[in-house]
């Protein structure tokens, strides 16, 4: 039964927290030394670096965000998602002025889940690629 709850929180986190932007939902379901191992360098790996890139760099140019998770799978506390997230570009990202391109952002997480709660992130993207992409 652990198994399905874990995999339900991701549901809800993509959902309330990728797709909607609530940070608030975020906090609540990280705990509080949450670990991004994947977090940019120069970016915080905790709790405030995961905000901060989804409320000033992922909500700020890209609006109509949807998740459209491809494969999950749950095996002991890991939780790993393949999924899409697209949107379209109506806000200044890194310098480049809104384009109304519309963009997929391909994604691989791994979390681990501890007592219900969101303890460590690993993820690969082709975010880099999206930014090349609208750069013209």
């Amino acid at each position: 039964m652990k198994t399905e709850e874990n995999k339900a929180l991701l549901v809800k986190y993509n959902k309330e927290v990728i797709e909607n932007g609530d940070m608030n939902f975020f906090r609540e379901i990280a705990t509080s030394d949450f670990l991004n191992h994947s977090a940019p360098e120069g970016m915080p790996s905790s709790i405030d670096g995961v905000i901060y890139f989804f409320t000033n760099i992922l909500h700020a140019a890209f609006s109509e965000i949807k998740v459209e998770v491809l494969d999950m799978i749950a095996e002991g506390d890991k939780v790993v998602t393949r999924k899409l997230i697209s949107g379209t570009h109506t806000g200044d990202l890194f310098g480049i002025a809104p384009t109304g391109k519309n963009v997929e952002i391909k994604v691989i997480d791994i979390f681990t889940v501890y007592d219900g709660k969101l303890k460590e992130h690993w993820g690969e993207n082709n975010f880099g690629e999206v930014i090349q992409s609208l750069k013209g």
